[in-house]
């Protein structure tokens, strides 16, 4: 029997099922994504609830937008109490389901795990985490107990092998 962990692991978050919409099983989709033309493209994803620790394979009949949201019907969702149960679900989809990113643009999944190299070679830590700023995302990079941020703009940040999962930089004076 395969892991959840294993089931997930080409696979990135895009919305959350975060409640019913009217009476004949249709759900509110709210996306994690910027890209909301891909949600007409949804056929088939994974759902899973951490919480309850359970996960059903889901296909989309139906798609439409709303006001902040998307309003899906699934496949054998045919009423309020049905769909009650899944609320609360978060749609991971393959990778392979997203655009090739071109090159000086990256998806946050491209980046998280990426090894951060300093302009010596010297590994610095793990990207763990992206904070949005508005004006540049700012990567997290931890090494054991410490923690680094790194703001992803060209001063910094050199070089991203997303291929490889390798990040260089020169180290920002703040971290000298």
């Amino acid at each position: 029997m395969k892991k959840i962990e294993d089931l997930l692991m080409d696979k990135v978050p895009f919305g959350v099922l975060s409640n019913t919409h009217g009476l004949n099983g249709d759900m509110k989709l709210h996306i994690f994504s910027n890209m909301p033309e891909l949600v007409g493209k949804l056929t088939e994803a994974v759902a899973y609830n951490e919480n309850q620790k359970k996960f059903v394979i889901v296909k989309f009949e139906k798609v439409r937008r709303a006001h902040g949201y998307f309003i899906v019907h699934l496949v054998g969702v045919n009423t309020i109490s049905e769909a009650e149960k899944l609320k609360g679900f978060v749609i991971y989809l393959d990778k392979s389901f997203f655009p090739k990113s071109k090159d000086g643009e990256y998806y946050f999944f491209e980046l998280l795990k990426c090894e951060v190299y300093d302009e010596h070679g010297n590994l610095l830590g793990i990207i763990e985490d992206i904070i949005e700023t508005g004006n540049n995302d700012v990567i997290v990079v931890r090494k054991e107990k410490k923690e680094m941020l790194i703001p992803v703009i060209e001063r910094y940040v050199t070089k991203i092998d997303k291929e490889n999962k390798k990040i260089y930089i020169k180290t920002p004076e703040w971290l000298e």
